[in-house]
């Protein structure tokens, strides 16, 4: 749900002030929820070496989430979904030179069908005026790759430092909200208000409370968590191709089906 609100928000509209508006809802929200739970203080009082490496990966998804809303403005969602469920291949690259996750034979060769499917996309729009170009697909690619860097970064912080998953949450947040204000304050042209713009910064905020309290558990493989997130693809594809009456969608299906095929390999 979080992924069709986004398209929605971003869609020919104005990048930065989108971004803003879905990160600071979402900051506002879990600030009331550690407030009204009393978890503010833990979330606040952590050791200053920690805040930086909490900034540092409010950078490095801050730059995920920018090069994927500007691939957003023109590329529809059944091209973009599918992309990002190419990110448990990325990470599971990370996973094995990182953590030394070694995937079995299946897992091998579901990383083959994974970059089928990847290939396919990056050589699909060139046939798809509607596909917004490869420069779009480019984006989208490297805001995966980016997200991958980040959810590998993610069990650093929580199973290595051990610093709790709603104090990631709150200030790698704080952090995106602030970078795209003064990013907003330059780049606002086009800009339209629409309401799925906080609805996308609760919905994000749910979603990884959740995600990021699995990685925090010490038996959890971020290969693996990976995998299972990205299976949001099959409501992004068929239902965001409905509400946004793409075209096309049997060719990109058989890309859908590569790139889900590889997935589920690798999770067996």
């Amino acid at each position: 749900m979080y992924d069709l609100c986004k398209k929605a928000s971003v869609k020919n509209n104005s990048v930065f002030p989108t971004l803003f508006i879905t990160t600071f809802t979402g900051w506002a929200a879990l600030t009331l929820i550690l407030l009204l739970t009393g978890r503010m203080g833990a979330a606040v009082d952590i050791a200053p070496k920690h805040i930086s490496l909490l900034l540092v990966k409010s950078l490095i998804v801050g730059a995920s989430w920018t090069a994927t809303y500007l691939a957003l403005r023109t590329l529809p969602i059944t091209c973009a979904a599918p992309i990002r469920a190419s990110g448990p291949f990325w990470t599971l690259i990370g996973a094995i030179l990182i953590f030394s996750e070694i995937p079995n034979m299946i897992q091998g060769v579901g990383m083959a069908f994974v970059l089928a499917g990847c290939v396919f996309f990056s050589l699909s729009p060139a046939k798809d005026k509607a596909a917004g170009g490869i420069k779009a697909v480019s984006l989208a690619f490297a805001g995966t790759v980016l997200g991958s860097c980040s959810a590998l970064y993610d069990k650093h912080l929580m199973q290595g430092l051990g610093i709790l998953p709603l104090t990631v949450l709150w200030w790698f947040l704080g952090g995106m909200m602030v970078m795209y204000a003064v990013l907003a304050a330059f780049n606002h042209r086009g800009f339209q208000w629409r309401l799925t713009m906080p609805l996308t910064g609760i919905l994000l905020t749910a979603s990884d409370a959740f995600y990021f309290t699995a990685i925090a558990m010490p038996e959890s493989q971020i290969s693996v968590l990976s995998l299972i997130r990205r299976s949001s693809i099959i409501l992004t594809f068929f239902i965001g191709g409905a509400l946004f009456r793409e075209r096309d969608l049997r060719r990109k299906a058989f890309a859908l089906a590569a790139i889900l095929l590889g997935v589920i390999l690798l999770c067996l």
